[in-house]
């Protein structure tokens, strides 16, 4: 088995000079799967900035991903999409249309005997308050029911000014420290329940940790490193296409 993990493309649905050069590059990785398929791609959150699924409406600029997408899955390649804190409110047009499964937190699966744990990450960061707060809020059907009576114009331009998918925008080394720490104690409670790998996203930091008991995975992004996970029944390898 193969299966390659990605996290944290933030896809825009406007494009500048720095976003068209993201894109490019991310493109030529989606046509390198297409060529040589993996049995599973998994997402594990944040592929776009915004995504709020209209009944009838998506982005016109997400067209040529989500194409490549569906080119994916139509040579067997099973698309595994886990909600992230950007792109949470799905309904139907990733099952259907690109026979997708999604999931809303985790998603759990065995390769090589090894059992992997794969989330967004951002439900079990730690010393983050303000944004666990507000996610309660933005989740909640009844912020759902009200963005979803916006025009899709408004809607999703209201997204633009949420945006802090730049190079320019990284947090602190403090910081990140102290929001990893969750995501390194929950992992070390994984394993103590037979998990062999955890693996998460969220805070954009590339790296795996050699814990006691397994091994923690962060998978970066696709703003500033270009990092992605392939997983073999032989091997895990943390790797970058830039």
């Amino acid at each position: 088995m193969r299966v390659i993990c990605v996290s944290d493309l933030h896809q825009r649905f406007f494009v500048d000079k720095e976003e068209k050069e993201k894109m490019d590059i991310f493109y030529s990785f989606l046509d390198v799967l297409i060529a040589n398929p993996p049995e599973k791609l998994i997402i594990a959150g944040d592929l776009f900035d915004v995504w709020f699924e209209y009944s009838m409406v998506i982005p016109k600029a997400f067209f040529e991903t989500l194409h490549k997408l569906k080119m994916l899955t139509e040579k067997n390649t099973k698309l595994i999409y886990i909600s992230g804190n950007h792109d949470f409110v799905f309904k139907d047009f990733f099952q259907v249309y690109l026979k997708a499964e999604v999931y809303n937190n985790d998603y759990v699966f065995i390769c090589g005997g090894k059992k992997y744990f794969v989330s967004h990450g951002d439900e079990y960061t730690t010393n983050d308050l303000q944004y666990h707060m507000l996610k309660g809020i933005m989740r909640s059907d009844i912020s759902h029911k009200l963005f979803g009576l916006l025009h899709p114009d408004l809607g999703l331009r209201t997204g633009k000014f949420m945006s802090r998918s730049s190079k320019n925008f990284r947090k602190s080394r403090k910081s990140l420290e102290r929001q990893e720490k969750g995501l390194i104690d929950f992992s070390n409670l994984l394993f103590e329940q037979g998990y062999d790998y955890t693996i998460m996203g969220h805070i954009h930091n590339p790296r795996m940790i050699e814990l006691e008991k397994g091994t923690y995975i962060n998978l970066g992004d696709w703003i500033s490193f270009y990092s992605y996970l392939e997983i073999t029944d032989q091997k895990v390898e943390l790797r970058y296409w830039k």
